[in-house]
């Protein structure tokens, strides 16, 4: 009764609040654990606690991971230190299981409500890739100490599927000056019949692309100038896509001694891009009733992974600074994946009752995550822990039933965007140059004199 009581009186918080009980659920994600942990053990403290404490610092309800063990208090049940040496030694396998499953729980249930958007390419699962190097860290460590250069504690590649509009798989490397390429066997392993591999020039190698033709996969990847190989026959105008003028022409490539033909479509732009290049050149292998301007569209939906690492970055810190150890700030990372796949989810929800138009245009992902970080907490002093074990236990049928109806009655004046005007040139500084600091208040009166 008190459950009910609660959706009904505050949908948005009840809404956020069921959407966590189903993707983070205890027992799930220690079980997660188990299952991929390599030489890590439970002992005193259980990896969901880990989870949890993390959560606090990504969703910025603390700035610190001391500050969230301190808020934890007794709960924590064992020492600082030791929750910092689990911290630091969570193995990759673990943090990229963490993200895998909230995809994969929160897919399911965007799915049952009718909420993924429509498809890129019907009959083809569209895989999007890209990298992101976590951002340099304080400097913590000893060994960082003496270090002038920003040290880059890790680097993830991150997989995105634009129908759920969440992060579907992350692949984790400590190294955090690694090449994007060098990742290629742990991108093929990922890689399946039926995908339609969607990635920028840093993947177009011969080895990631054979691999991929390999696996019955397809792919649309921007060609690398180092990619060798044969164009065959004439270039062939193929109208035009938004961005400027499309041809094609064949090419052969060849590698460890099988060779195999793609197609290349030409964008000649009406603009250059950022880095000076007027055409840019696209490889698949998609059949040829997909056609250049659909390949062409399909690659331009590659900048939703750019949105979706911007948005990562304004609604939560993933990329946390304090945390130098390698496995300590991927593990951040993914936790903060998981709270934007979370934030994905009911977005997914809000477009099965309002409308992805609707969604797109007027709700703001930030102030979703502000809300919850504000609000939903809050339930805690009326609720008990076990009070909420119903909604952590309901079938997905029924979770997603439940989410579907909530999110119905949620008022979106409370998480609508704020209306963007045209901003002010900013005007040259040109005044009082030779001066270190000027009077405000003086500057306001009219008296201050420029000498």
């Amino acid at each position: 009764m008190l459950l009910e009581r609660f959706a009904l009186k505050n949908p948005l918080a009840a809404s956020l609040r069921l959407v966590l009980e189903q993707l983070f659920a205890p027992d799930a994600l220690n079980a997660l654990f188990e299952k991929n942990r390599n030489q890590q053990y439970t002992r005193k403290i259980l990896f969901v606690t880990i989870v949890q404490v993390m959560l606090l610092v990504v969703t910025k309800k603390v700035d610190s991971a001391y500050a969230a063990m301190r808020a934890h208090g007794k709960a924590l049940g064992a020492s600082i230190t030791a929750f910092y040496d689990k911290l630091n030694h969570t193995e990759p396998a673990v943090a990229a299981a963490l993200v895998t499953h909230t995809f994969t729980r929160g897919q399911a249930l965007v799915t049952q409500m009718g909420g993924l958007r429509p498809d890129l390419l019907p009959g083809w699962r569209v895989r999007i890739l890209d990298g992101n190097h976590l951002a340099a860290t304080q400097r913590r460590l000893e060994v960082l100490w003496s270090v002038a250069a920003g040290p880059l504690p890790g680097l993830a590649l991150v997989v995105f599927d634009a129908a759920a509009m969440m992060m579907s798989d992350v692949i984790l490397c400590e190294d955090g000056h690694a090449q994007e390429r060098s990742l290629t066997a742990e991108i093929l392993a990922l890689a399946h019949r039926g995908d339609c591999w969607v990635a920028d020039r840093n993947f177009c190698t011969h080895a990631i692309l054979f691999g991929l033709l390999e696996r019955s996969a397809t792919f649309v990847i921007r060609q690398h100038a180092n990619l060798t190989g044969e164009l065959v026959g004439a270039r062939k105008a193929r109208g035009r896509c938004a961005r400027g003028a499309l041809f094609e022409q064949p090419l052969q490539l060849t590698h460890d001694g099988v060779t195999r033909t793609v197609r290349r479509v030409t964008v000649v732009l009406d603009e250059t891009t950022r880095d000076g290049d007027r055409e840019i050149h696209l490889l698949t292998t998609l059949p040829k009733e997909v056609t250049a301007e659909q390949v062409a569209t399909l690659y331009l939906a590659r900048w939703t992974i750019e949105s979706a690492f911007a948005d990562l970055a304004r609604w939560l810190n993933a990329e946390i600074a304090p945390l130098g150890y390698p496995r300590a700030a991927l593990l951040g990372f993914c936790v903060g994946v998981m709270a934007y796949n979370a934030i994905a989810t009911l977005l997914g929800a809000l477009r099965a009752t309002h409308g992805d138009e609707v969604v797109r245009e007027q709700v703001s992902g930030y102030y979703l995550a502000q809300f919850g970080r504000d609000a939903v907490g809050h339930v805690d002093d009326l609720i008990e822990p076990e009070g909420w074990a119903l909604w952590i236990t309901l079938p997905l049928l029924e979770a997603a039933a439940l989410l579907k109806a909530t999110a119905a009655r949620i008022d979106l004046a409370l998480i609508r965007k704020s209306k963007r005007v045209p901003k002010k040139p900013v005007p040259k500084r040109t005044r009082f140059k030779k001066t270190p600091h000027v009077s405000t208040k003086k500057l306001l009166d009219g008296t201050v004199e420029e000498k």
